[in-house]
């Protein structure tokens, strides 16, 4: 009989799959060790290798919020102060504190952990704002900053739809006259090439679902 080799990522102890995956060296001084290790309480292949796969997502997940945490704004000191509208309206990380003293009460860590970080992504790559002065266009900068640095659809889904959770609840629970720019739908544009047999992925925004005839082109 032949012997599977353990998925990426994994190593067998006791017939036990564990998730093992190095630190990155520039991220080693968050840690305490050099290596993530944990059990994944299975002792199937297949099960081993989705749950080695979502462990391997979430850590890039972190491990690149965390890199965006620690890098300084280019010229920072041409940016123009007062180039936005003055606003009574509170900052998006007071909001996140708002959103967390509620909403985060009954939850773990994680919860907590994990709003912070997807706001991270938004207050690092566009900048602290009240939530009155983001815009739509903030939102395709971010979209396309994240989509460039290789994060799937479905984590910018969760992540976008993170700031919209947040967002949302502050202008409902304080009666903001304001929009949530955060609102549009993310779609992909899946783009299937009738000469090879490959296909690749745009992201975009858009308002509903639609097909672009005689292209080839489907919007999900």
């Amino acid at each position: 009989m032949k012997t599977l080799r353990p998925p990426k990522y994994t190593y067998l102890k006791d017939c036990i799959y564990y998730f093992s995956r190095a630190i990155p060296v520039d991220l080693r001084h968050h840690y305490s060790r050099r290596r993530v290790i944990k059990s994944l309480r299975t002792k199937s292949h297949n099960h081993a290798k989705i749950s080695a796969n979502n462990l391997s997502t979430k850590l890039e997940e972190y491990w690149f919020s965390l890199r965006l945490n620690e890098i300084e704004v280019p010229r920072g000191d041409l940016l123009v102060e007062g180039s936005i509208h003055d606003s009574y309206l509170p900052t998006i990380n007071e909001v996140l504190e708002q959103y967390l003293d509620v909403k985060g009460k009954s939850k773990d860590q994680v919860f907590s952990r994990t709003a912070r970080h997807n706001i991270g992504y938004l207050t690092n790559h566009v900048g602290i704002k009240s939530v009155d002065q983001y815009s739509t266009a903030d939102a395709a900068a971010l979209r396309d900053h994240l989509f460039k640095k290789g994060l799937q659809s479905t984590s910018l889904q969760r992540i976008f739809g993170a700031i919209k959770a947040i967002l949302n609840f502050t202008i409902l629970e304080n009666g903001y006259d304001c929009k949530n720019p955060f609102t549009c739908r993310l779609h992909v544009l899946v783009v299937f090439d009738q000469l090879a047999p490959r296909a690749f992925c745009k992201l975009y925004w858009a308002a509903s679902h639609r097909v672009i005839a005689n292209t080839g082109r489907l919007v999900v």
